[in-house]
């Protein structure tokens, strides 16, 4: 092993060949340039001016020799050439391909292109196949290769079950496994799909520098088979529960013309249908869905597309994706100036949905206020919250009909900084005590608000107290807030018929980053307008009348109900959460890697880096596995794990952060395991990729039907590494670690001695 590691190759090697040079340079001249390196040295210290004793000059004109010695060495391309052996000691690798992909029924022969690619290699019906052909002149030695290769042993266990096709990882396993030996060529036999990391035409290179050649024999059709296939869903890992989930999935459409339809589902119940009309120049497209989640806990939905006539591969129609749906309480703040009829609406609403918590901070006289859902909260007795401690408890602030002077500028600058960093959502109601008339010009709320207030010098033009039917925009109807019913014609029909509004506060206009959701008819200015400012949402709604919506409708109507809390959903979506997990998928391959990441952040929400975090993975059968997540050091308050999905089906991840002086917290989210299906994206034979390879290699390729001429190609392999001469190959030996090692060691000692001489 020592030798090994410092003459690159090991004992066996050197007795086995001679050392020579690759540079043809006659033995005369080399003799000439070690002695110009000779007397170069020499004159070099026969120049100093410093006094040295005989002796050390010596030894150090030996120590420069020798450095420029072993720098000719190197430059002269010494090699290890290697004997001629015999052809029985040849050796040829079959690889046959055992992945899904080779399960498609499009070989030449019209049955599946693995059962083709067994009967060529071993033979069927009496015939013997071409790893029965070679024996005698090369010894063939057989591996099935996936992700990666391994040696088949025996025949009848071979089957082509393979999530993956890794050419790059099967090559080199097969050229590790046969290391040492004289192996001559490498014959594949595949379809082409490699999906795998690692460049295959590197791979193929290297081959041929180590004089291997390859051969690739193709098998299946080259034309793609009519196919549909659902490639990738991105969807929120975690969201409150029946606030509205946007889904994107991309899915692919191969050889059909044909209109197709796309269903979400959750189990065999159809959620929601797209329609695809494919196009000539593309086979990729994006659909985006819409739903609301009813339950809490992880919840199961999947993709399904029917398979089309003459789909061949329907495994990957049906994709299945996890949402892990919250039952916390949504915490909302509303402040109110006074108990107007607005008030009394607005937090039933929001009170009569166990989806929230709703705390109410009414203004009863000066410095007296009277709070409702905040037993726990004996702070709010004093009034609105002066700490982000206090404040970030909520995550969604409403202002109702209350002026600005209610508060102070810190207050302000908390709120802002609430939406702005915490993620948080602020909404300001309409009243004669808010917007213009309130005097919020200048303060931080009017940098948030998506609209641009009126001065409230004249009050008659900062409130009007008109009865008007608030007009949607038809581009507005597919928002999150104005959503009443999952059909778009029943939901527009229901803000057609939506009761007037009771008084309004008149705005200039709405700003260029806002999204208009409703507006004015007679002045076409806005009356609900939404933004982001920062990390969270603002929405300004310039009335305080909405309480019409449920006063002159029909108990079984609940428009203004959903409205309210749509809206209060919308707001809070980006808020920050104390500990949040995240997975960098919702749904994974058996064997590939979870990789889970915890996001801490304290009572104020800072980042946290001293906590202990700790997951627990149960996976369907019960079974836990217990990871300690460490901080990532180069992100504030990140924690991750890894960990190998090993089990099909739900997998359950509870973690549990402690934080110094805090009582423990503790999260779950959700993830599945189920069958990979990038085996059959793009299945078609790729010729172009084989016969790059071989190129690259020195081979050739071969289509299924002129296998037969492979044993030929391959004694014509043997019989040219026979007539290469006398040796097989050159192992090049200028980089050997003992060349680097004596040329640190000399010019060491040099140093030192010149040092010491004071010559350095």
């Amino acid at each position: 092993m020592i030798f090994e590691r410092l003459f690159k190759f090991p004992l066996e090697l050197y007795r086995q060949g001679e050392i020579g040079f690759s540079i043809p340079i006659a033995a005369e001249l080399r003799v000439v340039f070690v002695l110009l390196a000779a007397g170069a040295a020499y004159w070099l210290y026969r120049k100093s001016r410093q006094a040295v004793a005989p002796v050390r000059r010596r030894v150090l004109f030996a120590l420069r020799a020798s450095v420029l010695a072993v720098l000719l060495l190197m430059l002269f391309g010494p090699v290890l050439r290697l004997p001629k052996l015999t052809s029985d000691e040849t050796f040829v690798a079959f690889l046959l391909d055992s992945s899904q992909s080779m399960t498609l029924e499009d070989s030449a022969s019209g049955g599946a292109r693995f059962s083709a690619a067994r009967t060529a290699l071993f033979g069927a019906d009496g015939a013997t196949g071409v790893a029965g052909d070679m024996r005698g002149e090369l010894a063939p030695r057989v591996f099935v290769m996936a992700d990666g290769a391994q040696r088949l042993t025996d025949v009848r266990q071979a089957k082509a079950d393979g999530d993956h096709t890794n050419y790059f990882r099967s090559l080199r396993d097969v050229v590790q496994d046969l290391h040492g030996l004289p192996l001559a060529a490498v014959v594949m036999l595949t379809d082409g799909g490699n999906n795998g990391s690692g460049s295959p035409l590197e791979m193929a290179r290297y081959l041929k520098a180590e004089h291997i050649k390859l051969f690739t024999v193709g098998f299946g059709s080259s034309n793609p088979a009519k196919d549909y296939d659902i490639v990738r869903i991105e969807v929120p890992p975690k969201v409150r529960r029946n606030a509205r989930v946007d889904a994107t999935a991309t899915v692919r459409c191969s050889g059909f013309t044909a209109p197709f339809a796309v269903h979400l589902r959750q189990g065999e119940a159809i959620l929601s249908t797209m329609e695809v009309r494919p196009q000539d120049d593309k086979d990729m497209y994006q659909v985006r869905f819409s739903f609301f989640p009813e339950k809490e806990g992880p919840q199961k939905y999947n993709l399904f597309i029917k398979p089309g006539d003459g789909e061949k591969i329907t495994d990957n129609n049906l994709r299945e994706f996890l949402v892990d749906v919250s039952e916390e309480r949504l915490p909302v703040l509303y402040v109110e100036g006074s108990p107007r009829t607005e008030f009394r609406f607005v937090r039933r609403a929001l009170f009569r949905d166990p989806d929230f918590r709703i705390v109410t901070l009414l203004r009863t006289g000066h410095g007296r206020f009277y709070v409702q859902g905040g037993d726990d909260m004996p702070e709010l007795q004093k009034g609105f919250p002066t700490t982000k401690e206090q404040l970030y408890k909520f995550e969604a602030i409403i202002f109702g009909d209350i002026e600005a002077g209610f508060f102070t500028k810190e207050q302000l600058a908390l709120v802002e900084e609430f939406v702005k960093e915490r993620g948080g959502g602020f909404a300001m109601l309409g009243g004669v005590n808010s917007f213009g008339l309130g005097h919020y010009q200048g303060t931080p709320c009017e940098a948030m608000l998506p609209v641009t207030m009126k001065d409230a010098k004249d009050a008659k033009e900062a409130y009007s107290f008109e009865h008007f039917k608030m007009r949607v925009p038809d581009d507005a109807l597919t928002h999150p807030i104005l959503h009443q019913d999952d059909d778009s014609e029943s939901n527009k029909r229901a803000w057609d018929h939506v009761p007037d509004l009771d008084g309004y506060n008149p705005v200039k206009g709405a700003k260029s980053t806002a999204k208009i959701l409703a507006v004015n008819p007679s002045t076409n200015l806005p009356v609900l307008a939404v933004q982001p400012y920062g990390r969270g949402r603002v929405a300004a709604f310039c009335t305080g009348g909405a309480w019409a919506w449920r006063m002159s409708v029909s108990t079984d109507v609940e428009i203004q109900e959903k409205f309210w809390r749509q809206l209060v959903r919308w707001l809070a979506v980006g808020s920050k959460e104390g500990v949040t997990l995240t997975l960098d998928r919702s749904v994974y391959a058996k064997g590939e890697p979870a990789i889970l990441r915890a996001t801490v952040l304290g009572t104020a929400l800072q980042s946290v880096n001293d906590a202990t975090v700790t997951a627990v993975f149960q996976n369907p059968f019960g079974n836990t596995e217990e990871i300690a997540m460490p901080w990532i050091l180069t992100n504030d308050g990140v924690y991750q794990c890894r960990y190998d999905c090993r089990e099909f089906g739900d997998h359950l991840v509870k973690v549990r952060v402690q934080i110094p002086d805090l009582k423990p917290i503790e999260v779950t989210t959700a993830f599945g395991v189920t069958h990979p299906f990038i085996e059959f994206t793009r299945s078609g034979l790729n010729e172009n990729l084989l016969k790059q390879m071989a190129d690259a290699a020195g081979g050739a390729y071969l289509n299924e039907r002129d296998v037969a001429n492979l044993p030929q190609l391959l004694k014509q392999t043997l019989d040219q590494r026979e007539r290469a001469g006398s040796y097989l190959e050159e192992k090049d030996l200028w980089d050997a670690p003992i060349f680097f090692i004596l040329l640190v060691g000399l010019l060491g000692v040099e140093w030192s001695l010149r040092r010491r001489s004071g010559l350095a």
